[in-house]
């Protein structure tokens, strides 16, 4: 009887000292590359004029102001809905060529020229308004 309540507090301080043990191991950090487009995509593309994500920060940064527009009322939903459709079309094209995780230069040049284009649309929009 002695034996089996012996037996029962070691497997238990046993089980107590395996989960602590193994609990930094399932705390450390994993990171992944998740996000629009290829694996490596949030590593940069491959013709980037060395500013990092910068069509990626400029493409989120005027979603961003569609929305906000949009919100204020300065564009009215329509316009929002069109300029929310010509964003979408510039992730699809930016999924398309960022697939091997590269740009060249000339992709990086037509992606930078419709984000122009949407943020030329977006100042039209907004000034039609007021």
């Amino acid at each position: 009887m002695k034996t089996a309540m012996i037996r029962k507090a070691l497997l238990s301080t046993l089980a107590a000292t395996a989960v602590m043990t193994a609990t930094p191991a399932l705390a450390q950090q994993v990171t992944f590359s998740v996000g629009v487009g290829s694996p490596g995509y949030s590593q940069g593309y491959g013709y980037n004029r060395g500013y990092g994500n910068d069509l990626q920060y400029r493409a989120q940064r005027l979603a961003q102001q569609i929305d906000r527009a949009s919100y204020n009322g300065r564009v009215s939903r329509g316009e929002a809905q069109r300029l929310r459709w010509e964003m979408q079309e510039y992730r699809s094209l930016e999924w398309r060529y960022a697939r091997d995780g590269r740009l060249s230069q000339r992709e990086y040049a037509a992606l930078s020229y419709r984000l122009d284009r949407i943020q030329a649309l977006l100042r039209m929009e907004r000034r039609d308004r007021w």
